[in-house]
């Protein structure tokens, strides 16, 4: 059989993510040898970034100005007086941008990248060329990390089934068309696995399952991914997007791909698939109960046929794994605990292992482990083999604010190459840490934080703001232990991303909302695949009020820290923190 993995856009341009390689790894292991895998993403930034494309763009703009200038109805949405104005403002902008372009993605590939407001003004441009081009299709708007089809609800299955047709508002229906669909479709495989997981990549994911099913019925189609993991119930409920694709793979996907293959090739019986859901004589079946796998038995991500030159970055960075699940998981707000049912560490043995295996075969030592959080003694002796293997590696990882977080484990990560650790600090008022079950203290939050800026470890801090019950006064203590210690915002590589509280669906928190001040809950009615909830609270700010703070919250944060690169990309900031300290002088 011929297995086609495909990752949509949009995700983050800095890396690959860790979904496809994990499976191709897994699959190849198991004598499964024609795997294809494809970063759509990345391969449709790289051709939307390009003079050649460009022209393209500039004939479309001619022939809807005119078309608008003629027929341009009402004063907003598409074929609007707004929108034949914004096609006038791309034709203005587009000489300058044309000729800026292809050499600001040189840029962010080169040595040019470490140049801070070279960089800067590179990222700057790609926005603003991809806003050039969202003009066509206005009123969605692209990103190089987002879109935002604003006519449409991601949440709602209905809009969904239209926005997947929409040639007048989805771009991806041009993209997928022009320069995608007809390499995959001309390798004849036998079964295309797409992998959705974040919002960002639902219309076009969805969008590109439909062009594949139209052009081959026959041709198997499945969905993995972390967003319908946490839409289960919802699937039952959603028949329409069966005809979008065979089947869903939800949870962990490596044992239920291969058993998929075993079955396309042979007996076809999807009820001994796990993790499977699937629509069959008009009936949806879930199979359960959910299968986890052996991590310990999984080979390293297999990252061959990824498109690595193509990021933008001067350097690979590459996501690997030391566990899954999280092994506190009683976080009130968290609802990623869902995408692996329980906690299991790998060997830190078997872990250096594939880490130097990967450091040799893709020429880097940059890695990003994409544990929820690091468990303390396994990440000991990961670091005590890392060290006495002298691999010179450089990494960042997610820990928490643990009480024994010592000094003595954070220079041992230190000397294993940690450059970085991401911290779930979401609030620094001791009740509401008591209050969301965070299970730390402030004084660990001190201690930690400082341990890390004397090691010469970057440290970057998550804070939620409006959190229910959670006072204005109690945001802004939060906001003040940022602000107000310059020791922490003034060491090199520090970033930190507020985020306004959101009642996500499967979040604890959800099964006891009256314990947790919550008074009603409420989703509109259209939004069947909805991922979170409106709500009202009993006390503390209503949601009004806390997303008026946190925007207070996220300005005075924005004074201190450094946009660029360390809050907009982990990925770039690992590498700008690894340039910096392989340029301090030595001591005589």
């Amino acid at each position: 059989m011929k297995i086609s993995l495909v990752f949509p856009p949009t995700w983050h341009p800095s890396q690959p993510y860790l979904s496809l390689p994990s499976l191709t790894g897994f699959l190849r292991q198991h004598g499964v040898q024609q795997v294809g895998q494809r970063d759509i993403g990345i391969e449709l930034l790289d051709w939307l970034l390009t003079r050649e494309y460009g022209v393209e763009v500039y004939e479309r703009l001619n022939d809807k100005a005119k078309h608008l200038e003629r027929q341009a109805q009402g004063e907003s949405g598409p074929g609007s007086a707004e929108h034949y104005a914004r096609v006038v403002e791309s034709l203005d902008r587009f000489p300058y941008l044309i000729d800026r372009i292809e050499p600001a993605k040189d840029t962010l590939r080169g040595e040019g990248f470490y140049d801070l407001e070279r960089y800067r003004e590179s990222l700057f441009l790609v926005d603003k060329w991809l806003e050039l081009i969202s003009t066509l299709y206005f009123p969605t708007r692209l990103t190089v990390v987002d879109n935002q089809f604003n006519s449409y609800s991601l949440y709602s299955s209905k809009d969904l089934m239209k926005v997947i047709r929409d040639e007048a508002q989805n771009p991806y229906i041009d993209f997928f068309r022009q320069r995608f669909l007809p390499s995959i479709l001309a390798e004849s495989p036998d079964l295309v696995g797409v992998s959705i997981t974040a919002t960002s990549q639902i219309v076009p994911g969805l969008t590109l399952c439909r062009l594949i099913k139209e052009a081959n019925p026959g041709l198997h189609v499945t969905i993995g991914g972390s967003i319908f993991t946490r839409l289960v119930d919802n699937l039952r409920r959603c028949p329409s997007l069966f005809d979008l694709t065979d089947d869903f793979i939800v949870f962990e996907g490596e044992t239920a791909l291969l058993e998929l293959v075993n079955q396309l090739s042979g007996k076809r019986d999807y009820s001994k698939v796990p993790n499977l859901i699937y629509r069959q004589n008009g009936k949806i079946t879930v199979n359960q109960p959910f299968y986890s796998e052996n991590i310990g038995q999984l080979p390293a991500p297999d990252y061959d046929g990824f498109p690595l030159d193509l990021y933008l970055a001067p350097e690979t960075v590459l996501p690997v794994q030391f566990s899954r699940g999280c092994y506190y998981k009683d976080c009130a707000f968290c609802a990623l605990t869902l995408d692996h049912q329980n906690f299991r560490q790998k060997d830190p043995g078997k872990t250096a292992d594939d880490l130097a295996m990967m450091r040799d075969k893709y020429d880097t030592p940059y890695f990003f482990f994409t544990d929820e959080c690091l468990a303390l003694s396994p990440t000991k002796r990961l670091c005590q083999i890392l060290n006495e293997r002298r691999l010179n590696l450089q990494w960042t990882a997610e820990m928490r604010f643990e009480k024994n977080l010592s000094r003595e484990l954070l220079e041992q990560m230190r000397d294993a190459g940690c450059l970085k650790i991401v911290f779930g600090l979401e609030t620094f008022n001791q009740r509401m840490m008591d209050f969301m079950k965070k299970g730390i203290k402030q004084e660990s939050v001190r201690r930690i934080t400082n341990d890390c800026i004397d090691l010469g470890i970057a440290v970057h801090c998550y804070v939620i703001v409006g959190f229910p019950t959670e006072t204005e006064e109690e945001a802004l203590e939060t906001m003040n232990f940022v602000v107000q210690n310059s020791k922490l915002h003034d060491s090199y590589g520090f970033s930190c991303q507020p985020c306004l509280f959101d009642l996500e669906k499967e979040a604890p928190i959800m099964s006891d909302p009256g314990g947790y001040g919550i008074r009603r809950i409420m989703r509109p009615s259209s939004e069947d695949l909805s991922l979170g909830y409106f709500y009202e609270v009993q006390e503390g700010m209503t949601p009004d009020q806390a997303e008026r703070v946190y925007q207070h919250v996220y300005e005075k944060i924005s004074e201190v820290v450094c946009e660029l690169p360390f809050n907009y990309s982990m990925a770039d900031g690992l590498l700008y923190i690894a340039r910096a300290k392989s340029t301090v002088p030595s001591a005589p």
